[in-house]
């Protein structure tokens, strides 16, 4: 087994190699418990990363926020199957129909097509989910709920207020008191507790490193990973709740969530062969894997959990680099000592599918900006134009995305209409998808991340 001085060593070398300013990282594996740290909290002070150092666990919150609700399946107030609207009356979008169509269970598998990174920035406060509600109602539904997987925020925050209403409680308050505190987690959401512990702040790397100018943002995302810090003990005690179930929350609520949902999920989330009820599925089978990660302003975080060989492995880092570092050291880990492999990248192929480029060509919309699929010189590309809050959310992040700059798209399967795309950083592409042709033969609809639906 793993030493936590060998943790610490492979730790500080991907640190080192990756120019990231700080990171922790444990794997508990059948009541033995590994973790090790390196590097600083903050570039400006140089304070070290503690043992118990709070992180954002950004997205990770998802599968909190996702537990938090299976409590409420398990005590017979929640019902997956029921409309959003049985307990949310009056919920809705711009498009009443579809948004009457969506039920809970669409909100945990990002299936309800609620818009996915739509980013407000509402003002604090203890209502802001039910603002966020109010601003919901203005917004398109993208495809036909239920159908297809579309990573949605607002989803999750839609999931968040529902909580709200059954509990009565404010989500976070109903987070502490429902998951948080019973399993005994460093896991504030309040700034002022924060501040009462060692507590790391974002970090761009882009040729120099420089702290994050916010430490947090859109408090409307709360349930789907903006305001959660904490340390990584407390992830993995979050993560063995997940291996055979705990008083918190019942074996079959715990095996409803590692259940895959879709029969094709080529592509739809980096590093997953499916997803379940909040979790991506990192190995399908009897003997599968979970795992999540997140973003934060210049932060990154991953879980993984293993329940058939009892292992839960958990990584948190401050810097823009971080992905990196977790990736490489997670899939080290992972194979080295439980011979755990994930789905196989994608890759473009060696020789690329032939497509008529009239099909899917045109512009797609949603709530979050626009793809706009174009030819030049025979090769389909694909322009991403986002909103406001996507474009501030690259600013803060210090990403280079290209946004407005025409990518190339390979097609990798001309019967399912498959493509990828180059990212430009070594071995990372992503996957682009086009479904529904119209009586034309033109694709109505493009995933690529999430769902996009062509204007008129």
């Amino acid at each position: 087994m793993l030493t936590s001085n060998e943790l610490a060593e492979r730790l500080a070398r991907l640190a080192e190699k990756f120019t990231v300013t700080g990171a922790s990282a444990a794997l508990w594996h059948d009541g033995t418990l590994v973790r090790a740290e390196t590097g600083t909290v903050n570039v400006d002070t140089g304070a070290p990363v503690l043992p118990g150092t709070l992180f954002a666990a950004g997205s990770v919150t998802k599968t909190l926020t996702a537990s938090l609700a299976m409590t409420l399946v398990d005590e017979g107030r929640l019902d997956l199957d029921a409309p959003v609207t049985a307990y949310l009356p009056g919920f809705t979008t711009a498009d009443p129909d579809r948004s009457a169509a969506i039920t809970v269970r669409m909100l945990l598998t990002h299936s309800s097509g609620l818009p996915g990174n739509y980013l407000p920035d509402l003002p604090p406060g203890d209502d802001v989910l039910e603002r966020l509600m109010d601003e919901l109602a203005t917004l398109n539904v993208t495809g036909e709920p239920g159908r297809r997987f579309s990573y949605s925020n607002m989803g999750m925050s839609t999931l968040g207020r529902l909580v709200e209403v059954i509990t009565g409680e404010r989500f976070d308050v109903a987070l502490r008191s429902r998951i948080l505190q019973p399993l005994g987690m460093t896991a504030p959401a309040d700034a002022e507790e924060m501040l009462l512990h060692s507590t790391a702040v974002g970090h761009v790397v882009d040729g120099t490193v420089r702290r994050v100018p916010r430490l947090r943002v859109w408090p409307e995302y709360g349930p789907a990973g903006s305001r959660l810090w904490l340390d990584v003990e407390a992830l993995i005690r979050f993560g063995r709740m997940h291996l055979d179930g705990h008083p918190l929350l019942s074996a079959a609520a715990v095996e409803q969530m590692r259940t895959p949902q879709y029969d094709d999920f080529w592509g739809c989330l980096p590093g997953c062969a499916n997803f379940g009820l909040g979790w991506g599925i990192f190995r399908e089978g009897d003997d599968p894997v979970l795992t999540h990660s997140g973003a934060n302003l210049g932060m990154h975080s991953t879980l993984y959990v293993v329940p058939g060989q009892k292992v839960v492995l958990a990584v948190l880092t401050n810097s823009s680099t971080g992905g990196m570092l977790h990736s490489t050291l997670c899939t080290e880990l992972l194979d080295e000592f439980f011979d755990v492999q994930g789905p196989a990248p994608i890759a473009p192929p060696e020789s690329p599918f032939e497509v008529d480029g009239a099909r899917f060509a045109g512009r797609y919309r949603a709530s979050d900006g626009q793809v706009a699929v174009e030819v030049h010189d025979g090769q389909l590309h694909a322009r991403l134009l986002p909103d406001a809050g996507l474009t501030e959310w690259d600013r803060l992040m210090g990403s280079r995305t290209g946004g407005g700059q025409a990518v190339p798209i390979t097609c990798v399967d001309g019967e399912r209409s498959r493509f990828v795309l180059d990212t430009g950083s070594p071995g990372s592409h992503v996957a682009v998808q086009f479904f529904e042709p119209d009586p034309d033969g033109r694709f109505t609809l493009v995933r690529l991340g999430t769902l996009y639906e062509r204007t008129p």
